[in-house]
């Protein structure tokens, strides 16, 4: 039986890799900095590990395994300025630091495979709009990039075998931001478009997340260590479709338009930088493998979706 072992296995994302690896075949041990999230693991079918990111303790509890995830995500502030962001890639780079650490006191042998996560706005588009797994790292100070360059750095300089995989820049679905903050921004009518919206926003739904990142602990190590892998959809949403579409299956009024301008001062110009980034997400790499998206595009994501947050409405017959 095959063992993955995950850091950050109660959040979002993390818990649908939990419930998705369980239910093919895996063996799920789940670092747990609480006796709350250790019993939140053990409810859901992993083993908890006591323990913190930060500290080697846990380390003997990962030796054998197959693969280990890495999905900390330090909280995000309400308005992302360059400075707030900063600070929350310093504490996610001393998280990463510190399991690279502890990794290396396993021998090299009994060390997982280490799946680094991040999202596209890492990867710099080339002349044609167009990211891939060879996409060069974004330079300087630009949306998401701030924290997913610096660490997916440390980890090359590390020495430990890994793979990087990128979702979208929004990771859609029933929890977090998506739920939270654009599908009752649009019921109360404060969600909005930010720019012209005719970027074409890289998407993951957390299914597909979750069923790529199980999907490639699945794979020979030789298929996996020092390779790249989007698993965002290729559909070539724009932003502007995207909520526009979330309203009209919502029945809730279309989205008006902000400025970018006017977007950054409210909610930071890191989020503003992210949420209008353009590309055309090439992911050939990871449907190489065999991998085929459960939600190519969010015509097909955004109705279960909404049905599991109960808003959606039911289309009306013609005529």
């Amino acid at each position: 039986m095959p063992t993955l072992f995950l850091i950050g296995g109660t959040g979002f994302i993390g818990s649908a890799v939990a419930s998705e690896a369980l239910e093919g075949g895996f063996q799920v041990r789940g670092l747990a900095r609480s006796e709350f999230a250790a019993s939140s693991l053990r409810s859901a079918g992993v083993e908890p590990v006591r323990g913190d990111a930060h500290e080697p303790s846990w380390i003997e509890k990962a030796r054998g395994a197959d693969v280990l995830i890495d999905l900390v995500q330090p909280p995000l502030p309400r308005r992302m300025s360059r400075r707030a962001m900063r600070r929350v890639a310093e504490e996610r780079t001393a998280a990463t630091a510190a399991e690279l650490a502890a990794l290396k006191l396993l021998p090299a042998t009994e060390r997982p495979v280490y799946l680094s996560v991040s999202g596209a706005d890492d990867l710099e588009p080339n002349g044609r709009g167009v990211i891939s797994h060879e996409s060069s790292l974004r330079s300087g100070d630009s949306g998401f990039a701030i924290i997913g360059v610096p660490v997916r750095r440390l980890v090359e300089q590390s020495g430990v075998e890994a793979a990087f995989v990128h979702f979208g820049v929004m990771v859609y679905g029933p929890g977090k931001g998506f739920a939270d903050f654009y599908v009752k921004g649009l019921r109360k009518g404060r969600a909005a478009v930010i720019g012209s919206g005719t970027n074409r926003l890289p998407l993951t739904h957390v299914s597909d997340a979750a069923r790529a990142l199980v999907h490639l602990a699945g794979l020979p190590g030789n298929e996996l260590v020092g390779r790249t892998f989007l698993a965002a959809d290729g559909s070539d949403t724009t932003q502007g479709q995207l909520l526009d579409q979330t309203a009209e299956l919502m029945g809730a009024k279309r989205p008006r338009r902000v400025p970018a301008a006017i977007a950054g001062l409210v909610a930071g110009p890191v989020a503003t930088e992210a949420m209008t980034f353009d590309a055309h997400v090439d992911n050939a790499a990871l449907t190489a493998t065999g991998f085929e998206f459960r939600y190519p595009s969010p015509s097909e994501g955004l109705p279960p979706t909404l049905e599991h947050l109960g808003e959606l409405v039911p289309a009306r017959p013609d005529g």
